[in-house]
């Protein structure tokens, strides 16, 4: 019985005095838990930058691309012409233009990955980090496309060679402690992308070499055709001057009469046929330069592509972090307040032993 109303006196009383130690504690638990509980809805928002297009692959308007509207024909390039007006072109063809097959066979195992890189970090003093970032990112012979630094926020954007990227992020990622550092990063196998090259530079260089055989089979034709009316012409120039040293009688007047108009009539066929392959030699040439360029065209989209896999863009944004801040990171959870709770109970208890009890 004795035991019991010692207990229940223990329980029920309470010291004579409560020290400010105490109170102070006891609100700072109480105000701990309040702000876990309702925590500040505001976030920072780091800076967006360009990302990929469609496959990955950055695309610049200006870039050149196929030429549209060159005369092919393609039905001429694989049979043999009969004359020159074979050899022209068929104005309503144009050069066709493959987009990428999302497609991909499984048996192209070829990997062009793009690597995008992105880490968020927190620190207290935000611009001498922002500053040693830039380093870092310049160390590795790598570019800053842009940059931005304020006491509170700071942002880089940059782009490494990918040989460097390994060794760069493990220096990057040493800047700050991993309570501090968020990171992501997204990879995208640029392989469509390829074979779509490889195949507008195999039909660029087919079409290059339809053009040629084109005008090599023009050049032929018209030699042949300027052969052959040069010989009758001179055949008919002998002729006539051969009549005209005979008696004139009228046969020999009609025949006469006769050659004079089928010379003149050769002449003119032969001043023709120079004018015609004059103008289709030109358009010939034409298209074979349009499609010397297409060609070149193709060849700067696979250095492009190439180039692009070759070096890993990112940015880093980093935001001042405050002191109560850094306590939730290190003591995440109701891990702050129930400290303050214990510690609170704690010295409650030492009031009761130092002051007595009521």
């Amino acid at each position: 019985m004795t035991d019991e109303q010692s207990t229940s006196s223990f329980q029920l009383s309470h010291p004579r005095r409560i020290s400010w130690l105490t109170i102070v504690l006891a609100l700072l638990a109480v105000g701990t838990f309040l702000a876990i509980a309702q925590p500040n809805a505001q976030y920072y928002v780091p800076q967006m930058m360009e990302g990929f297009t469609g496959g990955g692959l950055r695309v610049n308007a200006t870039d050149p691309v196929a030429p549209r509207g060159i005369q092919v024909n393609y039905a001429e390039s694989s049979g043999a012409p009969t004359s020159v007006q074979d050899i022209m072109m068929d104005s309503r063809a144009y050069y066709p233009y493959p987009y990428p097959n999302q497609e991909v066979p499984v048996t192209d195992t070829r990997e062009f990955l793009k690597v995008n890189y992105n880490a968020s970090m927190q620190a207290r003093d935000v611009q001498g980090l922002t500053r040693r970032v830039e380093t870092t990112v310049r160390g590795f012979d790598g570019r800053v496309d842009q940059e931005s630094s304020s006491p509170r926020s700071g942002y880089v954007s940059f782009v490494v060679p990918a040989s460097k990227y390994d060794a760069f992020r493990t220096e990057l990622e040493s800047l700050v402690g991993s309570r501090f550092l968020t990171v992501n990063i997204s990879s995208q196998n640029l392989l469509p992308q390829k074979q779509s090259i490889e195949e507008q530079q195999k039909q660029a260089d087919a079409t290059l070499a339809d053009y040629k055989a084109a005008r090599q089979r023009l050049v032929n034709t018209h030699t042949s055709t300027v052969r052959s009316l040069q010989a009758q012409i001179d055949a008919d120039v002998q002729e006539l001057a051969s009549l005209r040293a005979q008696t004139q009688t009228y046969d020999i007047q009609i025949r006469i009469q006769s050659l004079s108009n089928e010379f003149s009539t050769l002449r003119a066929q032969l001043a023709n046929e120079n004018t015609s392959y004059s103008v289709q030699l030109k358009n010939a040439d034409a298209n074979i330069k349009n499609a010397q360029d297409w060609q070149t065209a193709v060849q700067k989209q696979g250095t492009a592509l190439m180039d692009n896999v070759a070096t890993v863009s990112g940015s880093v944004s980093i935001r001042w972090i405050s002191l109560w801040e850094m306590a939730q990171l290190y003591l995440p959870g109701y891990w702050i307040p129930f400290i303050f709770a214990v510690l609170a109970f704690c010295s409650y208890l030492w009031d009761r032993r130092r002051f007595g009890t009521a």
